[in-house]
């Protein structure tokens, strides 16, 4: 979806998360006016790195010829293949990454020959050569010098909480006792160390998602935020936030349970939280969110990204004769923005779509949570099938197919590499366009963008007053042309990079560009680069 910038376009399409993000954000002090008579008050931004995801930055009276893009990943690669008799019929399509100090830690499950899971982990340094440590935590056909983990959960998210004592730094929400109704449920496990875990005693929730659910401490709220599958009507997600994962989390106990596998067994989760994803008319029939992948982009407090499994089912006409079983269909993964973690944007393009993958046609496609950052590369962790949703459930019904599947390209677990901030981007074409900010407030001496411009592209930048008009020495001409491709590049104009004299005032920037990607900008320190 590229949106062309007009003024229409932004009363439309970013209102809600703009609102709110400016409703924090702004300074009754600082007053601009624009020329189609729309009063902006200045943004507090100090020295928060700033996204373009919405609207809540951009001044639509004076950006023209620039549209929004969504940029998949820069380079896809298989990084675990499952090659293990516990892995021998692949690997399930949930996994999770975190980075403890340096060390990243895959957190991943596997069919064994049987269709027995298993839970592993992985270890890595640089995010894309990975180790299968030998943990002997677990005994497998005799022997311990394996990957597994003690305690297998799939349906599963492992985080570090910065908010918990040692004992508890990793924290792992999950579901476990399935179909009791008395005693499933989803619930928390603590850990020191992120492989021997301790149940919290009491479930938190008394129904079963059926999905992976994404859970994290948010620093912006002080409360942990946790997405959860849900049905209202058809699978949506919902979302709980609390100060206590080992609390009981509140619900609305007047909805009646939607009981899927049968009144004597646990419900699953309908509209007992609030729903915050859901597909609509404008999607394919039968699409819906598999999981949700949400969670806070690092460094910036009100950005919130979410990668769903796109759930194609094969029920309408045109698919039914391609469906193995009555659940049958692919996951493409999908992309949605947010400012507060309840309104969310959400992107009709797939972010990472089904397809051909090396030598590989994946036909399903599912992001794992988290995201691992080295030097300006962010990494992304999925699951890649050759098979579509239903085939593990013909494995179940029917044990001897699977002998079929030993030994074959099975796919396995994918990196998606994608600049820092490079999910969204501005972009101008060669016929050339202009971004303006809204008045910004800002602390530091330096400003720094996050651009790419191609080999005839280039990009100057204005600082501009309420007037908009130059500050004296900040106007474009004066800017040393950009050409580049840097996650923090500093502008600099003749008279030097300093912009000190103007943090405290209401500053608009005003990027002139062609053939360029503007991703980012922030003010900063000249210590901080």
């Amino acid at each position: 979806m590229n949106t062309n910038w007009t003024r229409r376009n932004f009363l439309q399409t970013g209102g809600l998360g703009a609102a709110a993000f400016l409703a924090r954000s702004a300074h009754a002090e600082d007053i601009q006016k624009t020329k189609s008579g729309a009063v902006h008050s200045a943004i507090d931004i100090g020295e928060r790195r700033q996204l373009f995801i919405d609207d809540a930055l951009i001044d639509s009276d004076r950006t023209q010829g620039v549209a929004r893009q969504l940029n998949g990943p820069q380079r896809i690669q298989r990084v675990l293949t499952p090659t293990q008799p516990w892995e021998a019929l692949g690997f399930v399509f949930y996994c999770g990454v975190i980075d403890d100090n340096g060390t990243a830690k895959l957190y991943h499950h596997s069919y064994d020959a049987e269709k027995k899971k298993h839970s592993m982990l992985a270890t890595s340094m640089d995010g894309l050569n990975w180790e299968r440590p030998k943990l002997g935590l677990k005994a497998y056909e005799g022997g311990k010098e394996n990957n597994l983990l003690p305690m297998t959960s799939v349906e599963a998210t492992v985080f570090l909480d910065p908010h918990s004592p040692p004992e508890k730094r990793y924290r792992m929400v999950y579901t476990r006792g399935f179909p009791d109704p008395a005693k499933a449920g989803v619930c928390v496990a603590s850990s020191s160390d992120g492989l021997r875990w301790n149940e919290a005693a009491e479930r938190s929730l008394p129904f079963i998602p059926d999905s992976q659910p994404s859970a994290f401490w948010d620093e912006r709220l002080g409360k942990y935020v946790i997405y959860l599958r849900a049905w209202n009507p058809i699978r949506t997600v919902a979302r709980v936030a609390v100060d206590d994962l080992e609390t009981a989390w509140p619900y609305d106990a007047s909805v009646p349970p939607f009981h899927v596998w049968g009144k004597d067994k646990i419900p699953t989760l309908s509209r007992e939280l609030p729903t915050v994803i859901a597909y609509d008319e404008k999607d394919q029939p039968y699409l819906q969110p598999y999981t949700s992948e949400a969670m806070p982009y690092p460094g910036t407090p009100d950005v919130y990204f979410a990668f769903p499994a796109d759930f194609q089912n094969y029920k309408a006409p045109e698919w039914k004769s391609r469906a193995l079983t009555g659940n049958d269909g692919t996951f493409d993964i999908g992309f949605a923005t947010s400012r507060d973690g309840v309104t969310w944007n959400r992107w009709r393009q797939p972010y990472i779509p089904t397809g051909l993958y090396g030598d590989l046609d994946l036909r399903l496609v599912s992001m794992g949570f988290g995201m691992v950052r080295r030097g300006p590369w962010l990494h992304q962790y999925f699951v890649g099938w050759p098979y579509t949703h239903g085939r593990p459930e013909v494995w179940e019904r029917d044990p001897s197919t699977r002998a079929a599947w030993y030994g074959k390209n099975l796919g396995g677990i994918y990196c998606a590499t994608q600049r820092v901030d490079g999910f969204l981007s501005m972009d101008a074409p060669n016929a050339g366009g202009m971004l303006t900010t809204k008045p910004l407030n800002f602390k530091g001496d330096r400003l720094r963008l996050n651009i790419h411009t191609t080999g005839g592209g280039s990009a100057r930048v204005a600082l501009l007053d309420a007037q908009g008009k130059a500050f004296p020495g900040f106007n474009a001409d004066e800017c040393e042309v950009i050409q580049d491709d840097d996650v923090d590049f500093e502008v600099r104009w003749k008279n030097g990079p300093d912009v000190s004299s103007l943090a405290g005032q209401a500053v608009s920037v005003q990027v002139t560009m062609r053939n360029a990607k503007l991703y980012a900008l922030q003010f900063s320190r000249s210590n901080a680069a």
